[in-house]
């Protein structure tokens, strides 16, 4: 089967209008033009680094609805990894940008970035195995394919830099296609009807991200 054709991309292309929105907005333009406002991506940092627990709870029901000890072994690499490794680049951003000690923790759930919190932990704790996987794609495909364009241009502030660099390949990049690899051979085993279901689950979370990343604005 030709990528062209795979499933994952499939449901992208189903998608492709909200996944063209999400590419489009004002955050990912004015970070990758370096024009972003330190306040700005502070309080995106504050937000994301919210949604690293909500990442983390999640992965550990795919982690627990896994088919085998072998997708169990993978996922939990790619959720050690995003308790060290991703977390790290928020504990050093904060630091750089000298943040008060009091704006160096992650937001609760509220606002716009609540959706995108709902929809992960209400899939993760009520739905299957590949419909985790189609919300966790659905973020992670975004801030890849995203980050490695502005990647080529870094910004002129190390904590942006990192930010970008660590969603643009790696471990991250290889999590993403490990993902992409797990929907594209079980999406076309499953039923018309939770096939239908992994690409409503996509574009829902396209949309959450969305909401999300205006957040960062409305303080």
């Amino acid at each position: 089967m030709s990528d062209e054709s795979s499933f994952s991309e499939r449901m992208r292309a189903r998608a492709d209008p909200t996944w063209k929105a999400i590419l489009r907005h004002g955050f990912f333009r004015e970070v990758a033009t370096d024009a972003i406002d330190d306040r700005v991506f502070a309080r995106y940092l504050r937000i994301e680094y919210g949604f690293v627990d909500t990442a983390a709870r999640a992965l550990g029901y795919a982690v627990a609805k896994a088919p085998s000890f072998q997708e169990r072994r993978r996922l939990g690499l790619g959720l050690y990894g995003l308790v060290t490794d991703q977390e790290q680049v928020f504990v050093d951003a904060f630091e750089r940008m000298g943040a008060p000690d009091d704006e160096r923790s992650g937001l609760a759930p509220q606002g716009l970035a609540l959706p995108l919190h709902a929809l992960f932990l209400k899939v993760a704790e009520t739905e299957g195995y590949e419909e985790i996987l189609a919300c966790t794609l659905a973020a992670e495909w975004m801030y890849l394919t995203w980050c490695s364009t502005a990647n080529q241009s870094p910004s002129s502030r190390v904590y942006i830099r990192d930010w970008v660099g660590l969603h643009a390949g790696g471990a991250f990049a290889e999590h993403v296609a490990w993902v992409r690899s797990e929907i594209d051979s079980r999406g076309p085993t499953l039923t018309q009807a939770r096939q239908a279901r992994l690409g409503a689950l996509f574009e829902q979370a396209l949309e959450a991200e969305i909401a999300f990343h205006d957040a960062a604005y409305a303080a």
